[in-house]
């Protein structure tokens, strides 16, 4: 069969379709037309001449010659069989005028070209590194989202901008500018893997050292806690220094309980004092969440109180536990000297480890300002109160509708971080004048209202941080490399399955003897010898898989679906996973003293991975089992007591004829003293 495609006018197209009609309006023996005419638009012309029929948009008419329909027709000898070369005439003296090369607009680009299909950050754009150019010296600014030295020599430095770029642009305009990682992170969500090393890191350790007031603020990912706190923070932090230390990512951990959030406090305080922290001078250790602004106003207070102006604040923790999120927290909030607030640029956040290259900083809010403390204090209690009223209506409302209770909105941490709108006056500096910081309550008593008219603080268009000479600053640092952490074998779109976006709904299965769990390809549990079955209750992200075996096909399963979907993690044929440390294991033995029927005994932490809560199933014996944990070259492996006991709360029934759990998703969020 052999088809003919002509793009004709519509216009012309309304003539062969009388053509068309009048040759097949007779069916002969069932046989249908192998014509077909296709109008994509029908346009009206009140003119007939030619020459505007290119600007039209034209149709498309198919003629189709099916041998094999022919020779039906001719021998069925109802008709001639030669109508088919008067109606090929007929078209050719319809569109004898018509130029058939109908110019069409060419599809145009952007000049990056990685920006056509770059909408996720899973794929893998060709992205256009520009020009290189080592002629040209290294320059003393740096990157405002990552802290390295902006440059054109080598696109694989951290810092590189591309030649044609960085040669026309002046130093104010470096000043205002970011390197080409961060830029393709921040507008084209593009990983550029470029990744820090840790020798920065021990340099900023030993600044800390020689700087004798400052203040450290610890930051610790709750979803790895024990490989949050490395040896190298010991060794090198003096123990004189004050610390904070920050407990992050609390918006992802499920609720068991009203009270868990003290139960994940505890938790972090055992951890500081197994790692040896309690020798250190730890002055608070509290929960936030840098992501949903949860408890990032306390801390702020905190600081402001506590520590003041005291000295700078350098911001330490491993790679991936939030500390470029939270310091853009703090820099959108009153935590910043309010002058500068909206021009210092921003970190850049990614799920990369090792994006902060450089230390990056921003002057703190003089807390011995009095009356700029009290304006913020004012705020803190209005903001309050409106929340509570909320909080109350939400619940209220919650009641009439089960969707509501499930919404993400009312099942996660969530809290406003907002800047208090400072005012260069001398009529509102006198009405806070002698204001007691020791005063500070959220009580009606203790802090008292002082109306007045409203300001608009004045921006100032470039910032310039010798202008802040006797003022204190926050420091982000690059991140610490810690070798129980599996962070820094992945691949960036093996992280992006890996960091858990939402609050975690966790797996619940039962684990029989001579039965493997295998959480992904990065983990695995082997039931080695007990007294009954346990229900493991694991706490990973939502996007990867677990998946549950019997013993003896463990090997054969990992060896067939290692490095696939079924798996989920790693990624990538055999070269790549032929890089990555191979699954080592050792024995963890559980035998709590207490009674742990439907209630977690202990939690055996899987490095990045997350971590699992075993549960004992026997109402009569006390539990006693032995478990084998693998993980990548037995890393990061760590028992402690159970962070969140009533695992009950988190599984529905069992899935028939398997040894799975329904998973029980996350309802209405209550807190301490609330009713439902």
């Amino acid at each position: 069969m052999f088809t003919t495609r002509f793009l004709l006018p519509c216009n012309i197209c309304r003539s062969l379709q009388k053509t068309h009609r009048l040759a097949f309006s007779i069916s002969h023996n069932n046989v249908s037309s192998s014509y077909k005419l296709k109008n994509r638009r029908k346009t009206r012309l009140k003119q007939h001449d030619t020459s505007k029929f290119v600007s039209v948009k034209p149709a498309i008419v198919e003629l189709g010659n099916n041998q094999y329909l022919l020779n039906k027709l001719s021998n069925a000898g109802t008709f001639n069989v030669d109508f088919l070369s008067d109606i090929n005439e007929k078209i050719k003296e319809i569109t004898k005028d018509v130029d058939f090369n109908v110019k069409r607009k060419p599809r145009t680009f952007e000049k990056d070209q990685d920006n056509s299909d770059d909408s996720s950050i899973n794929s893998k754009p060709k992205v256009n590194y520009g020009t290189p150019d080592k002629s040209i010296a290294i320059s003393e600014i740096p990157c405002g989202g990552c802290g390295a030295l902006l440059h054109c020599q080598d696109h694989t430095v951290p810092g590189y901008i591309p030649s044609e770029v960085f040669k026309e642009m002046t130093e104010e305009e470096l000043r205002d500018s970011k390197c080409q990682k961060c830029h393709k992170m921040q507008y084209h969500k593009t990983l550029i893997d470029i990744r820090a090393t840790d020798d920065r890191a021990h340099e900023i350790m030993k600044e800390i050292q020689e700087n004798r007031r400052c203040m450290v603020m610890l930051i610790v990912d709750l979803l790895d806690i024990e490989n949050s706190i490395p040896d190298l923070f010991r060794e090198l932090i003096p123990s004189r220094k004050p610390i904070f230390v920050i407990g992050n990512k609390v918006d992802i951990i499920p609720q068991d309980h009203p009270d868990y959030l003290d139960s994940v406090h505890q938790t972090l305080v055992d951890a500081c004092i197994n790692c040896g922290l309690e020798q250190h001078n730890v002055k608070h250790v509290t929960l936030i969440s840098a992501k949903t602004g949860f408890g990032v106003e306390t801390l702020i207070s905190k600081l402001l109180q506590d520590w003041g102006m005291s000295g700078d604040v350098y911001m330490i923790g491993t790679a991936n536990s939030g500390k470029s999120t939270l310091y853009n927290s703090l820099l959108n909030s009153d935590y910043c000297n309010h002058h500068v607030r909206d021009i210092v640029p921003q970190a850049t956040v990614s799920e990369l480890p090792g994006t902060t290259m450089n230390t990056l900083k921003f002057p703190i809010m003089n807390a011995k300002t009095n009356w700029l403390m009290k304006m913020r204090q004012d705020r803190l209690r209005l903001t309050k109160a409106k929340e509570m009223v909320k909080r109350i209506k939400v619940i209220e409302e919650t009641k009439k509708s089960k969707k509501l209770m499930a919404s993400s909105i009312l099942t996660t941490l969530r809290e406003k971080v907002e800047k208090t709108d400072f005012a260069e006056d001398e009529d509102r500096r006198t009405q806070y004048s002698g204001f007691d910081l020791t005063a500070y309550d959220y009580k009606q008593d203790k802090v008292l209202t002082n109306d007045g008219k409203d300001f608009i603080a004045e921006k100032r268009a470039t910032y310039d941080e010798h202008q802040f000479k006797n003022s204190r600053f926050l420091y982000d640092t690059p991140g610490l490399l810690c070798d129980s952490q599996i962070y820094m074998d992945l691949l960036p779109e093996e992280l992006k399955l890996i960091s858990p976006a939402k609050k975690i709904v966790p797996h619940c299965v039962l684990l029989k003897q001579d039965y493997t769990v295998f959480v992904t390809g990065l983990g695995r549990l082997d039931y080695v010898e007990g007294n009954q079955d346990v229900m493991l209750v694991i706490y990973i992200s939502s996007k990867l898989p677990v998946h549950i075996v019997a013993r003896p096909e463990a090997e054969e399963f990992y060896r067939c679906n290692i490095g696939t979907e079924v798996l989920g993690l790693p990624l990538g044929d055999e070269s790549r996973l032929a890089k990555l440390p191979p699954l080592k294991g050792r024995n963890i033995r559980i035998r709590p003293e207490d009674q742990t029927y439907n209630t977690a005994a202990a939690d055996i932490q899987l490095s990045s991975l997350g971590w699992v809560s075993v549960v004992g199933m026997s109402r009569s014996a006390e539990l006693d089992v032995t478990l084998r944990v693998y993980t990548p070259g037995a890393r990061g492996i760590y028992i402690r007591p159970a962070m969140l006991k009533n695992a009950h709360v988190f599984h529905l029934k069992r899935v028939k004829n398997t040894l799975k759990y329904k998973r029980n998703k996350p309802k209405l969020l209550l807190m301490k003293g609330e009713q439902f």
